[in-house]
This record gives structure tokens, C-alpha cells and sequence, in this order.
């Protein structure tokens, strides 16, 4: 089992029949139970999650800010306590705590016998890389090339993991010195050069300058490190520590540059042993001062932890504030203090009553929202996936509340709190946005200590944004939404300005930050979209987009099957026409209908509409086959959409408009070409597979599609005949139990009976006939008599039988597809 069915969230499987009822009411009492568990674990993530993100620690009951207009009557000092300072001076003073304090640094006694063995252990790394050099010239030069190779290896294996690293010239240049002193090795001369080699010589040098180093003092760290003009020395052996400036040591850092300039001015004319000389000097020298980080950070905390934290004392039935009075900075500083000395004196119970009631205030403003889905908006309340997109959406605002209130830079009016606003109105409506928008600002309010001015100013600009989407178009309206938000929330910042007497700066900061908010809301977009396919919601944005006839997909319809394409356009228009009358979603039924007949780009010519006069592939075929063909579509229809991505509601009209209804005239030809010995006709494989049209819109579809199509079979469209066709093939859905599983009312069916009979007498309305127009008419009855060699009377007798009537035995109103094969006698 996954987890999203352990937690309620996956999709509902269909139950088998034929278990037992007892078992069934356990299999449903466990979906609730589960479902039910669902619910209460994101609505205590939700409270768990808002809790955290009240403030804590130097947050306080008097809720102002340098700059306000103190509101209340004057506030007096009702006991004696200290001023606390502001965190920027406690900062600075700690600041100024590492500035002063020297580092401290010990002795490394042991210092130059380092530097020794790190000389040694060079010296004999290089000796064993020239001999292994030394053996592989003697080796190959005596036509050794097996042992050479190995030396060869050998050498080179000592040289990459030698301490010293030099570049491949400055290696040659040690190793041809070295060789030069082997007699024999590379010239033929047994003479070889005076003198110490140019290793031992370098080295030396190196070595001897570090000494001078080390009687001076030097640093493991860089003396850019060091923030103090003192360091502090310690010595273990002698037990004693001293001050010494830091002028009289060097750092690691000059030391390297010190012996680097030494080398370059000893070997001015070879630049490339001065290289090899400092390489050798960064590799044994060790300084003589190393850095105690843990002792240096104790003296440091130990400094500022005897800072004090406060400055001053207001005494007891002192003025702290005049009514009316600017809140300066002093002035907040004794508010806050007094309010640490408020919290202290009500000992330990004060947490928990505050945390008790920031929980209290949660649950009611949480229960608010989520008790009217309950009762006004059950189908989401019903389904987890929705209460769990809702739930991530408050979680995103509460979670940036949070920050805002921890950053200093930022202010709660950052939150962009509207963009909650505008995807749930996009994704469900404006009622449960609205209720969304009210919950959040409350929760915004609470962690303000009760501020109206931004609760009051959150709920006007997302009402706004709100009903700036409610019947969004196109995705640019997010940027109309955003303006408005900024209007809305600057309206109410003027409104406290002007009334409460609010600083100027602070109007300033504040307006700073819903400029901030109103650009987030643009975030909207792509969160629409990622909601949109995490959670199965189609919007009518998709719908819109769908809707353009410019798509590839309906491109390709209108150029593989142009009749049909004809035909769902015109099917589209009464079946949008039809749920808009009733109230059904207009939009989804429109693109519904455009992509209703998709699955007929297969085999185009099987079909009435795209043939071409005198040629039907039906004609070939028994009617099992034809009706084969002609069901098929749906099934072809499916995996074309599912293909380019159709959203389920979309894909579900393709099956459903259908339903499950017989291909009429095909099964009809199949009796009548039945013999005595053949087979019975089986009805069901002469039904489409269905599944019957379960909404509203589905079937409205279903019903637009057939009439479409039997309207066309009329060979005089007259308002009586229409009325009559129409009633026929709505009397025919229902007797076959094709509307049973809608919610359509007998009052809507009329409803849609008359929007159907109105838009085909306008498609069908009379045209005023032009003089000589039935001469004419007549001349092309009798060439096209001759042309074909027939008279004229059968030509005219052929255009009425293709015109034909839907279902001229009144019996049973064939599907659309089928009122076009039978009414053509030709099939498809």
C-alpha cells in the first residue's frame, strides 16, 4: 500500500460486488476512519506550524514602532527597573570586546628541531629521487631498457609524492647538477664541479634564513588576522604570559614574502633558483608562535559576558510617555524594558498562558475556515487532496510570516498574502478565497499582537485581487491583480497615516514593503501552474487555452477530418449555448465539444462527413465491421488526448457523449442480413462501450451531438420539424437510461430543449431567394442529370434520400455519428 492511500490522499478504487454487506460497511468505515485521520493530521500540522511562527523573546504587548503616535493615556513607571540596551549597541559593544582583546599565542619551543627534521626529511626525499634518476641514465645508456623503464617509474613515483614541489624545468635543472657530479654518467669527463650541489646549496640558504626567522618571531596565522595592535605570548616552559605588539613579530604570511624577496635578491640573475630556493623554505619552515583559538575565544566570551545590558534607571511614577507623544527611540526602549521587567516579576506561568492562548486563537481562527467548507463547501471539505492544496498554501504564508517577523529587514506587509487569494479563486471560487484571504489576515493580526490596520488592509487587497480573477481570460491579469493589490493596501497605509498620525517614515517603510508584496503576487503564475498538475485541478485558464481552435491538436482535426471538424464546432456552440442557459459550466462544455471527435483523425474516411460523394469504404464491410470501426473512435479519441495531455475532465466527454447508445443503423443492417442459420445478432456488440455521461455538462454534449447531426438530415428544417426531431432524440436518451446517472432536471431538459431549437433556426433560418435562382438550379439539376446519365427526377430523388429523415420509423433516435450513416444510407 502507498502512502497516499496510508493517509487518505490517493484516488477512491471501485469497490467489488458481490462482497458481503457486512464487509462492505467495513471497507467504507475504514476509508473514514482513514480519511477522518487525514483531516485531523494537516489541520494539527497547520496549528503546530502557526504556533512556531509566532514571535518569541523581544516581542512585546505594546505594539509600536519608532516614529508611531502613542494612542493611549500617559504611561508611568509603576516600579523601579533598568533600561535595557538596544540590540545594535549590545552588538557593538561585543564588537568592540574582539577588537580589544589580544589573541592569545604560546611558545612553540620545539619550533627550530621541527625545522630541522623537515629539512632532513627533504634532504633525503631528494637523495633517493637523483639516485633512482642517477640509475636510470646508468641503466640506459648501457642498454638496460627493461631496468631503466624501472627506474624510470620508480623516480617518478618519488618525486610526485615528495614534500617539494617544483615545476618539471626546476627539477631538470637540480637533476642535471646531480648528474653532472657523477663521473662518467653524462660526459666523458671523470672530472666533476667544486663545490657543494645546487640541492645542498639551496636548502642551506633556506634553511639558514628560517633560523633568522624564528629569533624574530613569527605567526601560524596572517597578521591581517590579528585585529588588535597587542598580541598576548605565552610561554609553557617559563610559565609566563606578556604583551607584545604586533608590529615586533611577523605573520606567516610576511615570513613567506619576507624569504621570498631575500631569494629573488640572492639569485637576481636566476630567477629560477631563487623559485627553488623559497619552494624549499615554504616546505620546512614552521613558525614559532601558535595560535590557542579555544583560550583566545574564553577570554573573549569571558569580556562579554561582563558587559552589562543596561543603561540607566527609570524610577518608579516617572512619565515614560505622554498621550499623543512621538515614539522616539529612548521612549521604545523604556517600553520594551518595562515589559522584560512585567514578564519577570509574573514568574514562570506566563509562557504557558501565552502559549496556551496563541493556541486557542489558532484553533478558532483555523476552525473558522475549515468548519464553512464543512457546511457551505463539503465537496472540498470531502476531499483530501484539496484540503491538503489549501493547508500547503496557508503553510507558504505562515512559514514567510515567520520570517518576516525574524528578519529586520522585512515587515509582515512583505507577505504576499494575495497570492492564496487569487489561485483559490482560480482553482475553486471567490467565496472560499474569500474566506481564505479572512483567515490568514487574522492569523497576521495575531502575531501582531491584534493589529486592525493590517488585517483590515490584507482583506481589502485580496478582495480586489479576488475579484480581479474572477472571470480571468488570460494569464496577464495576474499584472492587472497586482496593481490593484498595491492600490489596496496603499488606500488603507494613507488612511491610518492621515487618521492615527502615523510617521511619515514609517508609511514610507511600509509602502516599501507592499511594493515588494504586490510584485511576489506575480509568483501566482507558476504556483497556479504547479498546483494545477500536482493536484489534478483543471482552472479555466487551461479551459481558455484549450479552447483556441489554433491548437495543434484541433489544427490537425480541421486538416486530416474537416467535416468533423465542421461538425464539433458547431456542436461546441449549441452545447455552450445549452449549459449557459442552465447554469452548467459553459466553458468546459465548449472544450468538451471541441474535442469530443478527436479519435476520427484515425480513419477520417470511414466517417459521413469527410467522404466524398459516391465514396464509402462502409459499403465493403459487414455491418460487425462498420460498427467496429465506427465505435472505435472513442477508444482512439482517449489515447489521442491522452497523448497531447488533456486534462481528465476534458477527456472524460470523449467516451461519455456516446454513452453507452447502439449504432442504430448498423445493427439494424445486421438483422436484416441475418439468415435462418447464421448466428444471433448480439446487441451489445452494436453498443458503444460507454461509460454514460455523469455530469451535467456530458450530458449536455451527448444531447447536442445528436441533434447536430439529425438537424443536418432534414431536407426542410422548418421550426415544427426541428421541435419534433429535438423531442424525439431527447425522449429517446431517457427512455434508453443514457441521462440516468446526470443530475439534469426535467426543467433544465426544457431549458435546453428550447436553447437547441433557437440556435438551429437561426443556423437554419430562410434566405431570401435571388430572381432566376430556382432557373439556375433547374440547369444544374439536368447537367448534372446528363454528366452522370440519369434523368433529372432521379438526381433530385437522390439529393432527398441523402438528406433522408433521423429514424423515419419514429422507434429509436440513432447517436450523432449514426443519424449522419443512416441518414446518407452510406455509413460512417
Amino acid at each position: 500500500m502507498g502512502l497516499l492511500q496510508k493517509i487518505g490522499l490517493a484516488s477512491r478504487r471501485a469497490r467489488p460486488v458481490g462482497n458481503s454487506l457486512e464487509k462492505g460497511r467495513d471497507d467504507r468505515g475504514r476509508a473514514r476512519r482513514k480519511n477522518l485521520a487525514a483531516k485531523t493530521g494537516i489541520f494539527a500540522g497547520l496549528i503546530a506550524l502557526t504556533l512556531l511562527a509566532f514571535p518569541r523573546g523581544e516581542h512585546y504587548r505594546y505594539g509600536v514602532q519608532e516614529g508611531d503616535v502613542w494612542q493611549d493615556e500617559r504611561l508611568i513607571a509603576p516600579f523601579d527597573f533598568a533600561v535595557l540596551k538596544d540590540e545594535a549597541t549590545l552588538a557593538e559593544e561585543r564588537r568592540q570586546v574582539r577588537l580589544t582583546t589580544p589573541p592569545i599565542f604560546e611558545v612553540d619551543h620545539q619550533a627550530t628541531a621541527k625545522m630541522e627534521a623537515n629539512r632532513d626529511t627533504v634532504a633525503a626525499q631528494l637523495e633517493r629521487i637523483f639516485s633512482a634518476y642517477a640509475a636510470f641514465l646508468e641503466n640506459r645508456s648501457r642498454g638496460r631498457p627493461e631496468a631503466a623503464e624501472a627506474d624510470s617509474t620508480r623516480y617518478m613515483t618519488l618525486r610526485r609524492n615528495a614534500r617539494l614541489k617544483l615545476t618539471p624545468g626546476q627539477w631538470q635543472r637540480l637533476l642535471d647538477d646531480y648528474a653532472e657530479r657523477i663521473p662518467g654518467l653524462v660526459r666523458s669527463s671523470r672530472a666533476v664541479p667544486a663545490g657543494p650541489r645546487l640541492d645542498e646549496r639551496l636548502l642551506e640558504e633556506a634553511w639558514s634564513y628560517g633560523r633568522q626567522m624564528l629569533n624574530l618571531g613569527v605567526l601560524d596565522v596572517a597578521i591581517d588576522s590579528v585585529l588588535t595592535e597587542t598580541i598576548e605570548v605565552r610561554d609553557p616552559r617559563e610559565h609566563t604570559a606578556r604583551l607584545i605588539e604586533k608590529q615586533n613579530v611577523f605573520g606567516l604570511d610576511e615570513a613567506h614574502a619576507s624569504a621570498q624577496e631575500r631569494f629573488q635578491t640572492l639569485y637576481e640573475n636566476d630567477p629560477e633558483l631563487a623559485s627553488i630556493a623559497y619552494a624549499l623554505f615554504r616546505v620546512i619552515f614552521q613558525p614559532s608562535l601558535r595560535y590557542l583559538r579555544a583560550e583566545t575565544l574564553q577570554a573573549w566570551q569571558r569580556k562579554e559576558a561582563a558587559l552589562s545590558p543596561t543603561r540607566g534607571i527609570v524610577r518608579q511614577g516617572e512619565v515614560i510617555v505622554e498621550q499623543g507623544a512621538i515614539v522616539d527611540a529612548e521612549t521604545l526602549r523604556k517600553l520594551r524594558s518595562l515589559e522584560r521587567a512585567l514578564s519577570k516579576r509574573s514568574g514562570d506561568r506566563m509562557p504557558w498562558k501565552e502559549l496556551l492562548g496563541q493556541f486557542l486563537l489558532v484553533l478558532a481562527t483555523f476552525g473558522f475556515f475549515f468548519l464553512y467548507l464543512y457546511l457551505l463547501r463539503r465537496p472540498i471539505f470531502e476531499d483530501n487532496r484539496h484540503v491538503l492544496l489549501v493547508a500547503l498554501l496557508f503553510a507558504m504564508i505562515i512559514g514567510l510570516y515567520a520570517l518576516a517577523l525574524r528578519l529586520p529587514v522585512l515587515a509582515l506587509y512583505a507577505v504576499p498574502v494575495v497570492i492564496v487569494s487569487l489561485v483559490l479563486t482560480i482553482l475553486f471560487d471567490s467565496r472560499v478565497s474569500l474566506f481564505a484571504t479572512l483567515t490568514l489576515a487574522f492569523l497576521g493580526s495575531h502575531m501582531l499582537r491584534f493589529d486592525f490596520e493590517f488585517t483590515f488592509a490584507t482583506v481589502i487587497a485580496g478582495a480586489l485581487g479576488i475579484f480581479s480573477v474572477r472571470d480571468i481570460k488570460n494569464r496577464g491579469q495576474f499584472f492587472l491583480s497586482a496593481g490593484l493589490v498595491f492600490l489596496g493596501y496603499l488606500l488603507v497605509l494613507v488612511a491610518g497615516w492621515l487618521v492615527a498620525g502615523t510617521a511619515t517614515q514609517r508609511l514610507l517603510w511600509d509602502v516599501l514593503m507592499v511594493g515588494i508584496n504586490a510584485f511576489l503576487v506575480l509568483l501566482a503564475m507558476p504556483l497556479l501552474w504547479v498546483f494545477e498538475r500536482a493536484f489534478g485541478i483543471t482552472t479555466d485558464l487551461t479551459l481558455l487555452e484549450l479552447s483556441d481552435t489554433n491548437r495543434p491538436l484541433l489544427k490537425e482535426l480541421s486538416l486530416r477530418a474537416p467535416g468533423t471538424f465542421n461538425h464539433v464546432l458547431q456542436v461546441a456552440n449549441l452545447a455552450e449555448a445549452a449549459a449557459d442557459a442552465i447554469g452548467a459550466n459553459a466553458l468546459l462544455t465548449r472544450v468538451g465539444a471541441l474535442y469530443h471527435d478527436i479519435g476520427k483523425m484515425v480513419k477520417p474516411e470511414y466517417f459521413v462527413e469527410n467522404q466524398r460523394p459516391g465514396e464509402n469504404p462502409h459499403d465493403q464491410l459487414k455491418p460487425r465491421m462498420s460498427a467496429l470501426i465506427i465505435a472505435s473512435h472513442v477508444k482512439e479519441g482517449l489515447e489521442i488526448g491522452r497523448q497531447h495531455r488533456l486534462p481528465q475532465v476534458v477527456l472524460d466527454f470523449i467516451p461519455m457523449h456516446h454513452g453507452t447508445t447502439r449504432i442504430e443503423y448498423f445493427y439494424r443492417k445486421a438483422l436484416e442480413q441475418a439468415g435462418e442459420g447464421d448466428p444471433p445478432v448480439l446487441e451489445s456488440e452494436f453498443r458503444y462501450p460507454g461509460p454514460k455521461p455523469n455530469t451535467k455538462e456530458t450530458s449536455i454534449l451527448m444531447l447536442a451531438d445528436s441533434v447536430e447531426a439529425a438537424s443536418r438530415t432534414l431536407a426542410n428544417p422548418t421550426h415544427k420539424r426541428l421541435e419534433a426531431l429535438i423531442d424525439m432524440i431527447f425522449r429517446a436518451r431517457l427512455d434508453d437510461g443514457q441521462l440516468d446517472d446526470s443530475d439534469l432536471t426535467f426543467r433544465e431538459l426544457n431549458t435546453i430543449k428550447q436553447t437547441f431549437l433557437s440556435m438551429l433556426m437561426a443556423i437554419y433560418h430562410v434566405r431570401v431567394k435571388y430572381p432566376d435562382q430556382d432557373r439556375e438550379l433547374a440547369e444544374d439539376l439536368h447537367e448534372e442529370a446528363e454528366a452522370a446519365g440519369r434523368d433529372v427526377n432521379v438526381v433530385e430523388t437522390g439529393r432527398q434520400e441523402q438528406a433522408g429523415t433521423a429514424s423515419p420509423d419514429g422507434e429509436e433516435a440513432p447517436s450523432g455519428d449514426e443519424v449522419r450513416v443512416s441518414g446518407s444510407r452510406t455509413g460512417g
